[in-house]
């Protein structure tokens, strides 16, 4: 996730509208208008203030194949590529290489390659068996 770049991570957006001040009543006395500035929910994040980086699978990780969709006239549901069927982008170890490195500058390439890497993998795989296993005590609760 990042952080929503229209809102800037409030959720809100501030615009200026037409506010009714007063109703009014019937013909006998006209309703009052003013233009202020109000706080509106923000659309691209939804008012979480945080952009998802999920893929066109929406976190399902199955998408519906167009081109086999067009030539057999049935939807086809396949793997989704990008985030091979897990439901959101992963961070490559490169990326956590860096992070990592920034912080232990004496932390080398065959080091992480070696020692490091298996560790961070294997913390992946763990957090995503505990997130499937989370969400399926969640919806065992839900329903």
């Amino acid at each position: 996730t990042s952080t929503c770049s229209h809102c800037n991570g409030r959720g809100l957006i501030s615009v200026q509208r037409d506010v009714i001040k007063y109703a009014g009543y019937k013909d006998v006395i006209e309703q009052r208008v003013e233009t202020e500035r109000v706080d509106e929910l923000c659309s691209p994040c939804n008012g979480k203030g945080v952009i998802s980086s999920r893929c066109r699978c929406n976190g399902t990780g199955k998408v519906v194949d167009r081109e086999a969709t067009k030539a057999t006239g049935a939807p086809v549901i396949k793997i989704c590529e990008r985030c091979t069927g897990r439901g959101y982008s992963r961070v490559p170890s490169s990326v956590a290489y860096t992070a990592i490195k920034a912080l232990l500058p004496e932390l080398t390439q065959s080091s992480w390659s070696r020692n490091w890497k298996p560790f961070y993998e294997k913390l992946v795989a763990k957090c995503d068996i505990e997130e499937s296993r989370a969400a399926s005590e969640f919806s065992k609760v839900a329903q």
